[in-house]
Protein backbone atom coordinates (compact mmCIF):
# COMPACT_ATOMS: atom_id res chain seq x y z
CA UNK A 1 0.00 0.00 0.00
CA UNK A 2 1.53 3.05 -0.85
CA UNK A 3 1.71 6.32 1.37
CA UNK A 4 -0.71 8.14 -0.50
CA UNK A 5 -3.35 5.62 -0.12
CA UNK A 6 -2.75 4.91 3.36
CA UNK A 7 -2.87 9.21 4.04
CA UNK A 8 -6.28 9.65 2.07
CA UNK A 9 -7.69 6.02 3.96
CA UNK A 10 -6.37 7.90 7.13
CA UNK A 11 -8.26 11.10 6.67
CA UNK A 12 -11.31 9.78 4.80
CA UNK A 13 -11.34 7.56 8.84
CA UNK A 14 -10.65 10.72 10.18
CA UNK A 15 -13.63 13.20 8.45
CA UNK A 16 -15.86 10.02 9.51
CA UNK A 17 -15.05 10.34 12.77
CA UNK A 18 -15.59 14.00 12.99
CA UNK A 19 -18.87 14.13 11.54
CA UNK A 20 -19.52 11.10 14.39
CA UNK A 21 -18.25 13.18 17.12
CA UNK A 22 -19.83 16.53 15.93
CA UNK A 23 -23.58 14.10 15.63
CA UNK A 24 -23.31 12.87 18.95
CA UNK A 25 -22.43 16.53 20.34
CA UNK A 26 -25.74 17.85 18.69
CA UNK A 27 -27.67 14.89 20.04
CA UNK A 28 -26.78 16.17 23.76
CA UNK A 29 -27.06 19.37 23.27
CA UNK A 30 -30.26 19.06 21.51
CA UNK A 31 -30.55 17.47 25.06
CA UNK A 32 -30.12 19.53 27.00
CA UNK A 33 -31.44 22.56 25.43
CA UNK A 34 -35.22 20.01 25.86
CA UNK A 35 -33.98 19.79 29.50
CA UNK A 36 -33.41 23.61 29.84
CA UNK A 37 -36.60 24.62 28.32
CA UNK A 38 -38.52 22.16 30.86
CA UNK A 39 -36.97 23.57 33.85
CA UNK A 40 -37.05 27.31 32.86
CA UNK A 41 -40.20 28.53 30.36
CA UNK A 42 -43.66 28.24 31.81
CA UNK A 43 -46.50 25.83 30.83
CA UNK A 44 -49.88 24.80 30.77
CA UNK A 45 -50.46 21.92 32.87
CA UNK A 46 -53.26 19.65 33.14
CA UNK A 47 -57.33 21.26 32.22
CA UNK A 48 -55.37 24.27 30.94
CA UNK A 49 -54.20 25.12 34.27
CA UNK A 50 -51.59 27.86 34.28
CA UNK A 51 -48.06 26.62 35.45
CA UNK A 52 -44.78 28.30 36.38
CA UNK A 53 -41.39 27.18 35.66
CA UNK A 54 -39.85 24.84 37.85
CA UNK A 55 -36.36 27.14 38.71
CA UNK A 56 -38.73 30.45 38.25
CA UNK A 57 -41.94 30.18 41.05
CA UNK A 58 -43.18 32.57 43.25
CA UNK A 59 -41.81 31.27 46.86
CA UNK A 60 -43.73 33.36 49.39
CA UNK A 61 -42.70 34.67 52.30
CA UNK A 62 -38.58 34.62 52.73
CA UNK A 63 -38.81 33.02 55.96
CA UNK A 64 -40.79 30.00 55.10
CA UNK A 65 -40.35 29.63 51.23
CA UNK A 66 -42.96 27.25 50.08
CA UNK A 67 -41.84 24.06 47.40
CA UNK A 68 -43.00 24.09 43.82
CA UNK A 69 -45.55 21.34 44.95
CA UNK A 70 -47.10 24.14 47.08
CA UNK A 71 -46.67 27.29 45.09
CA UNK A 72 -48.00 25.75 41.88
CA UNK A 73 -49.87 22.69 43.43
CA UNK A 74 -49.49 18.95 42.85
CA UNK A 75 -50.90 18.76 39.34
CA UNK A 76 -48.02 20.94 37.89
CA UNK A 77 -45.28 19.41 39.99
CA UNK A 78 -46.51 15.80 37.81
CA UNK A 79 -46.65 17.73 34.50
CA UNK A 80 -42.97 17.94 34.62
CA UNK A 81 -41.21 15.64 37.18
CA UNK A 82 -37.63 16.32 37.87
CA UNK A 83 -36.82 12.39 38.17
CA UNK A 84 -37.55 12.27 34.07
CA UNK A 85 -35.55 15.11 33.30
CA UNK A 86 -32.42 14.50 36.19
CA UNK A 87 -32.12 10.79 34.29
CA UNK A 88 -32.30 12.29 30.60
CA UNK A 89 -29.28 14.47 31.51
CA UNK A 90 -27.33 12.04 33.00
CA UNK A 91 -27.78 9.83 30.18
CA UNK A 92 -26.96 11.86 27.74
CA UNK A 93 -23.52 12.64 29.51
CA UNK A 94 -21.62 9.75 28.26
CA UNK A 95 -23.20 10.35 24.76
CA UNK A 96 -21.52 14.29 25.03
CA UNK A 97 -18.31 12.45 26.24
CA UNK A 98 -17.93 10.00 23.53
CA UNK A 99 -18.73 12.83 20.56
CA UNK A 100 -16.09 14.97 22.76
CA UNK A 101 -13.20 12.81 22.20
CA UNK A 102 -14.24 11.62 18.40
CA UNK A 103 -14.04 15.60 17.68
CA UNK A 104 -11.19 16.43 19.05
CA UNK A 105 -9.35 13.10 18.21
CA UNK A 106 -9.95 13.68 14.80
CA UNK A 107 -9.32 17.03 14.50
CA UNK A 108 -6.05 16.61 16.26
CA UNK A 109 -5.11 13.57 13.70
CA UNK A 110 -6.79 15.72 10.66
CA UNK A 111 -3.82 18.63 11.51
CA UNK A 112 -1.10 16.67 12.35
CA UNK A 113 -1.73 14.43 9.20
CA UNK A 114 -1.07 17.60 7.26
CA UNK A 115 1.72 19.51 9.25
CA UNK A 116 3.90 15.91 8.99
CA UNK A 117 2.66 16.33 5.23
CA UNK A 118 4.17 19.82 5.17
CA UNK A 119 8.12 18.75 4.64
CA UNK A 120 7.04 16.23 1.57
CA UNK A 121 5.77 19.54 -0.32
CA UNK A 122 8.04 20.40 -3.25
CA UNK A 123 9.83 24.10 -2.24
CA UNK A 124 9.17 25.38 -5.70
CA UNK A 125 5.85 26.92 -3.70
CA UNK A 126 8.02 28.36 -1.45
CA UNK A 127 10.40 29.98 -3.99
CA UNK A 128 7.15 31.50 -6.35
CA UNK A 129 5.92 33.40 -3.34
CA UNK A 130 5.81 37.30 -3.75
CA UNK A 131 8.15 38.83 -2.03
CA UNK A 132 6.88 41.69 -0.15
Amino acid sequence: MSALVYERDFREQAARRLAWGFGLLAAASGVWLWVAAQLLLPFAGPSDQDCESRVFYDAGDAREPETYAEAEGGSCEAERDLAGLLALTLLSLPVAVVGTVLYTSSSTATRLSAHAAEPARPEDSSRNRPRP
